[in-house]
Formats: structure tokens, sequence, C-alpha cells
């Protein structure tokens, strides 16, 4: 789930499945205190304040935390607020003003108030677990060491059972509240577009309209990331019809190099070229995906060297914990989404579940990849340990109320459009914008305008 991944690249991520027992719904009688507001020292035209917001939304006199927040200074704007999301889980998003304002029409800004804020865990003082930050940086796939997830728990104490995406959505009505707003225009990317429509579905009438950008499903997916991996097959074999000097299979290709291939005498991983190719479909990269089938035929036939490099450069390694917080990132996920085991359930048990559900996996169903890809990843492997025992609560409404714009695009390797479809037939009015060639991030597309003026048209109709 991640905006355009902005700067590092979310991801990921989410189940919309049944209430946890032990999860309440935060009181309306909750409240945030704003602190000092001043002009952001480094965002022209922008006010800075803090949110402060309980840590258990069950508790509002209990612990609090302080949440960055940067609202535009046109506090009159006719059309009031519009709140942008950004990614990861884990990204910021004072910081990453500067580069989101651009996606914005002059005259989108002018009608609307920008607001963005980090979200609880991120930015400068959010989570920071340096061991796992150093092995999976921003990553949605990497396997996590055992050591740095243990250590990342321990870096979250008591608190680790509050920062699933329900008490995120909490801390966005607190906020609302907070700027007076009667309703919010709220625009997400990637995991930003999961937290918008969980907002949607709790607060309808606080809502005016949702923008969803590469679309994670309201509903959450599977952990195993079987849609993702079959999306992987349609884009490469897209890639090479249109290219006429393309004569491989580059499906087979990497089929092989998941499962026989090799780099520098040792295995290749299948979560690193996951990663790799998911890199690959942010717009500021290469969403166009030419050249990957002749890489990955090299790679086969023994020539690796343009392979080595593509693993190296197409990384989310070296993202620092105010990018994107790998312990926040993880957290989050352990909370949402949903495994084969019960968050309740002892190591022992959850390994027994874990292993019974693989077996039940056939590499034809992940085909390019195999089962081996499907149990490291990062969610498998760093939820297996994690000691949280509490599970996102999420509301019963299951389809989305407000006027939605959802967009995607056809060469997005970390969300699939099959998502952005179900998405569109799961909300009222609702309106799909398919862009082909476009990756992740549909908004922040550098070459093609269409995702920019499908906002403006949609926000000012």
């Amino acid at each position: 789930m991640r905006l355009v991944r902005l700067v590092v690249a979310l991801l990921l991520t989410y189940s919309a499945a049944a209430c946890s027992a032990t999860t309440t719904s935060a009181p309306t009688e909750s409240t945030a205190t704003p602190g000092k507001a001043e002009p952001c020292t480094t965002i022209s035209g922008f006010t800075c304040t803090t949110l402060r917001v309980p840590l258990d939304h069950r508790k509002p006199d209990g612990e609090q935390l302080e949440l960055p927040v940067a609202a535009a200074d046109n506090a009159d704007a006719p059309r009031g607020v519009l709140l942008m999301l950004t990614g990861g889980p884990g990204q910021p998003g004072v910081a990453l003003v500067p580069q989101v304002r651009p996606y914005l029409d002059p005259a989108v800004l002018s009608e609307y108030r920008l607001v963005m804020f980090d979200q609880r865990g991120t930015g400068t003082n959010g989570i920071n677990c340096p061991e796992l930050q150093r092995a999976v940086g921003g990553s949605d796939f990497l396997t996590p060491p055992a050591d740095a997830v243990d250590a990342c728990a321990r870096v979250f104490g008591p608190r680790i059972d509050f920062y699933g995406t329900p008490d995120t959505v909490e801390d966005i009505e607190l906020l609302r509240r907070s700027l007076g707003a009667d309703r919010l225009t709220l625009d997400g990317t990637s995991y930003g577009s999961f937290t918008a429509a969980q907002y949607g579905l709790k607060y309808p009438d606080h809502v005016r309209s949702l923008v969803l950008d590469s679309v994670v499903p309201h509903r959450g997916f599977d952990p195993f990331s079987i849609d993702l991996m079959n999306h992987t097959a349609d884009v490469l074999t897209a890639t090479c019809r249109r290219d006429p000097a393309c004569t491989t299979d580059p499906v087979a290709d990497l089929a092989w190099l998941v499962r026989h291939g090799e780099l520098d005498g040792a295995p290749l991983n299948g979560t690193d070229l996951i990663e790799s190719l998911a890199i690959l479909s942010l717009n500021s990269v290469n969403p166009s995906f030419d050249g990957i089938p002749k890489v990955l035929h090299d790679a086969r036939n023994a020539d690796t060297a343009a392979l080595k490099e593509l693993i190296q450069r197409a990384t989310s390694l070296g993202a620092g914990h105010d990018e994107l917080s790998a312990g926040l990132h993880l957290a989050t996920l352990c909370s949402d989404l949903r495994f084969p085991w019960s968050a309740a359930d002892p190591p022992a048990e959850r390994v027994a579940a874990l292993e019974s559900a693989v077996r039940a996996l056939d590499d034809a169903r992940l085909h390019p990849y195999d089962v081996r890809t499907a149990r490291n990843q990062l969610a498998i492997e760093g939820c297996l340990r994690w000691p949280s025992t509490r599970s996102s609560a999420y509301p019963a409404a299951q389809e989305l109320l407000p006027r939605t714009l959802i967009l995607h695009g056809s060469n997005d390797l970390f969300c699939p459009l099959s998502w952005a479809e179900w998405e569109r037939d799961h909300a009222r009015q609702a309106q799909l914008v398919v862009v082909p060639g476009s990756g992740h991030g549909v908004q922040g597309n550098r070459t093609d305008p269409t995702g920019r003026a499908q906002v403006r048209a949609f926000l000012l109709g």
C-alpha cells in the first residue's frame, strides 16, 4: 500500500473482514486538542500545528499522541477541506506537501483548503525500528529477519495494539472537528485510498466526495498476494505484445528465474524479484516496463548483469523511518490484515495454521511466482511473530456512499486492476478511470496528465 510511494513508494494492504470482539469504536465524545498554530517554515501559504489525540480512543483522557498538521491558509475556501492521505502505511504527510501540491490544479487549490497530516507513527518523531528499517526499508515484500521483528515489537511495547487503520480513522474525525469542517473531501493513494474508504464507511455524513488512486479495496485482500502475482503476468505479457522486437516469453522467463535462477552463485529470492518489478511500476521510474522482457530472458540464459543492476536499483532499502516507517508499516499490516491464524493464537498455533494454509497453495495459482515467494513475504513472516493481540475492527457498511472517483494504472504492480474494479462495484456513483500504461499513483504520472485532469473535473464539477 504508498502515496505514489511518493518518494520511496505503500502499499499495501488491507483486510476489511469481520470485526474483532476485542475492539470497540471510539466514543463520540472523544476530543482532540490543537497545538499552537504558526506559519510553516518550509511550506509557503500553509499554517503548521499539532493535533493531540488519544493513543487509545476508548480512553480519551489517557496517553496522548501529537500529530503534525499542515493546512493551507485559505480557511474560507468555498468547497471546504481537501484532505490528502499518504500511503505505506508509514508515510508522513506534512513533509510531502511540496510534492503533492503540484498534482492539483490551481483552481482546485483555490476552491479547496488543502490539508495534510502525519498519521500516527509516521514522520520524524514516528516509530523508528532501526534494525527492521535497515533490513526492509519501505518494502512491502522483502522477508524481515526474525530478530529485527522482535526488536521492533519491543520498540512499541504496550502501545503495540493502537496502530491499525481504525485508529487513524478516528484521528481523522478529530482532525475534521478541529478544522471546523462539516464535511471532508478525501484524496488517498494506495494505502491512503484504503484509509479514505474506511473513513467514508464509518462517517458517510461527514464526507463530500472521495478520490481513490491506485486502490487497495476496502474489503482487504489475501496476504499471500495471489492477485498481485497473477497481475504481473498480465503486465509482462502486454509489454511484450506492444514491442515488435520482443520475441521471448517474459512470464515463462520470470517463472524460471523464481524457481531456478541464481545471482552471484546464490539462489534468486522471489521476494527480491517481486519487489524490483513492483517498484518499476512507480510512475517516476519506468511504468512502461520497456526492456524488462530482455532483462529477464538474458538472466535466464546466464547473463545476469542487467538483472543484478535492476534489483540493486529498484529497491526500497535505504528509506529512512521519516520517509516510510518500517515499524509502523508492519504494525498496521499485522492489525489490519486477516491471516490464517488468529491474533490471539500462541506462536505454535500460528505456525501450524500457516503451514496448513501454505500446503493448500498451488504454484499454478501464483504463476509466475511460487509458494516459497508467497510464504516469505514481509506481511506473512513479520506478522507471524508480531505479538499484538488486537485485530482491526471495520464498519459494518460495505458500500461507499459518497461520490467516488477511482483512478488506476494498467501497469500497477502494487495494486492490481481487479482491486479497482471491485471498489467501483462496491461504491455508489463511482467512476473508474483506467490510464493505459500508467503505474502506481496515477495523479503523480509525470508524462500523462490524465489523472490530474480527471481529479480537476471531478472536484470542480
